[in-house]
């Protein structure tokens, strides 16, 4: 077992070594004694100047037990390593091979933890294949082409493909380590499995998921893109097969992991007899800076300092009696227009591995409870998305461009005369944001703003401007299911995963979700044959 130090605090000009040194020094070890040494986290601590704050493992040659010589510090432990997936066996037959429903982050790893058990699973995806989409996605940028299957939230990878591959995540759960070491071998990026906040961007988001999918493929599973599930056909209150655009497929364990889009989808899995509540989710618009004023007001004279990189920021406050607060930070990033059709216009954030783009945007959102909806039954946060988003489309006059207006317009309410130059390769269109979020929303942002201008001096300037509205950065309903099982309340089989689900907030949280509903299934069945 590795000794672990945490907390070995050093300025951003310190060399590697020097961490190493400070870990072996205040665990009173000797390099000799040491046979490897790994950081295992970095984190940057703001609160007196800019400091680095690094946890190390540091892997003894004799680590069968605690060396004598082991200080007496509260920051110092003697832990065992995190112990992988484990590939459980289980003993129900299963006659036909399992199905995953959506190929975004939850669906693909479950997939990929079926596969490996020899499961042999079959992962529907309603868009595209990877680089399908990414050519769906510049036809549309080129010409205006807009494809309703393949798009930014539809297609292989799901939609935090392309909301830039943060991997951030405050979950214990000990799979977020299994989750985080598969982008680190599939991406080759050692920072995700250290860094506070393990980013990928999109292009590296991309490489990820195409090796994702070729190891399930190696490991006897398959894909059918452009699929669409169209409903789950049930028998005495347990699935039998899964109704698709290209037929139906027979399965009687069969992970459901949508997204929060597939709106369409969720409707019909109602009809079909899952069980599912509104609940919480939250909505706002989308505001965007020069990245050099961001970088300016976080680092100050520490700014373009190559160990930190285009600063990020966090703001929270009340407003109207609501927390607000900042939501998918995009550190030279950019606005896009995250919707799957005409009818209805979202905006999301993302950004590449480069950050370059010369622009920092983040979501500034709060909460909807379900007593705010105006409307009733469970889909009534879903209908309140699709009333607010086609608003939007008709201030964006049905086209790709996103409705925006400075910052200072919006707060003074008046219509902004033009706007500056910004990220949306898209383009922008000027619009009055106001009548575009519910009243609720509108005056907890008009609450809120004025002190995230206090948060960072400058934030309420002329070049910046908000774009909206932020409509998906959650689900509004969620499919209920059993604690233990897993199962969906209502029909036996079915499994309920991730963010459209309501069990995931992120690529992180979603692949978690994935890994931990493939392991009750794997604790439960054995593998099928081949020819099922």
């Amino acid at each position: 077992m590795p000794v672990v130090v945490h907390e070995v605090r050093v300025p951003i000009e310190a060399e590697e070594s020097q961490v190493y040194a400070m870990a072996l020094g205040r665990a009173g070890l000797a390099e000799s004694e040491v046979s490897r040494m790994e950081i295992v986290r970095r984190s940057l601590d703001r609160r007196r100047g800019l400091i680095l704050s690094y946890t190390v493992e540091l892997h003894l040659l004799d680590d069968s037990k605690p060396p004598s010589r082991l200080r007496h510090d509260p920051k110092i432990a003697w832990e065992a390593p995190a112990e992988s997936v484990p590939l459980l066996r289980g003993v129900d037959p299963l006659e036909h091979r399992p199905v995953v429903i959506g190929g975004g982050p939850a669906g693909l790893f479950a997939a990929l933890v079926l596969a490996r058990a020899g499961m042999h699973p079959i992962v529907l995806e309603r868009g595209d294949a990877m680089n399908h989409r990414a050519t769906a996605l510049r036809n549309w940028l080129r010409d205006g082409t807009f494809d309703p299957e393949s798009h930014y939230l539809f297609g292989e990878g799901g939609a935090g493909t392309w909301s830039d591959g943060k991997l951030t995540s405050r979950s214990r759960d000990p799979r977020t380590r299994f989750v985080l070491e598969e982008f680190r071998v599939k991406s080759g990026i050692d920072a995700v499995t250290w860094h506070y906040r393990p980013h990928l961007g999109s292009d590296r988001v991309r490489t990820v998921v195409g090796r994702l999918r070729m190891e399930i493929l190696a490991l006897g599973g398959s894909f059918r893109f452009r699929c669409r599930a169209e409903g789950l056909n049930v028998v005495a209150g347990r699935v039998t097969s899964i109704r698709t655009s290209e037929g139906e497929i027979p399965s009687t364990v069969v992970v459901v992991a949508p997204g929060h889009s597939a709106r369409d989808f969720v409707r019909t899995l109602a009809q079909d007899g899952l069980v599912m509540v509104r609940k919480p989710f939250q909505l706002g618009v989308r505001v965007e800076h020069p990245q050099g004023f961001i970088d300016n007001a976080v680092w100050g004279a520490a700014s373009g300092h190559p160990k930190l990189g285009p600063a990020d920021y966090r703001v929270a406050t009340n407003g109207a009696g609501r927390s607000v607060f900042s939501f998918c930070m995009c550190p030279g990033g950019e606005v896009i227009p995250a919707v799957h059709d005409v009818g209805h216009m979202n905006t999301n954030g993302m950004s590449w591995s480069a950050k370059n783009t010369g622009f920092a945007n983040s979501g500034l959102v709060t909460t909807l409870n379900p007593e705010d909806f105006p409307g009733e039954g469970v889909f009534a946060g879903m209908e309140l998305q699709e009333q607010v988003e086609a608003r939007a489309a008709v201030a964006s006059d049905y086209s790709a461009r996103v409705p925006a207006q400075r910052l200072v317009d919006f707060m003074a309410g008046r219509p902004s005369d033009s706007l500056p130059g910004g990220s949306c390769r898209h383009g922008m269109i000027p619009a009055d944001l106001r009548p575009l979020v519910p009243a609720p929303v509108l005056k907890a942002l008009l609450e809120a703003i004025p002190a995230f201008g206090r948060q960072i001096p400058g934030f309420l300037q002329p070049s910046a401007v908000v774009v909206g509205p932020e409509a998906r950065s959650s689900s509004p309903v969620r499919l209920q299911r059993d604690p233990q099982t897993l199962e969906a309340d209502g029909v036996r089989g079915a499994f309920p995963i991730g963010e459209g689900a309501g069990y995931a907030g992120g690529i992180v949280s979603a692949a978690l979700d994935g890994v931990r509903v493939a392991e009750v299934i794997l604790a439960r069945y054995r593998q099928p044959s081949l020819s099922s």
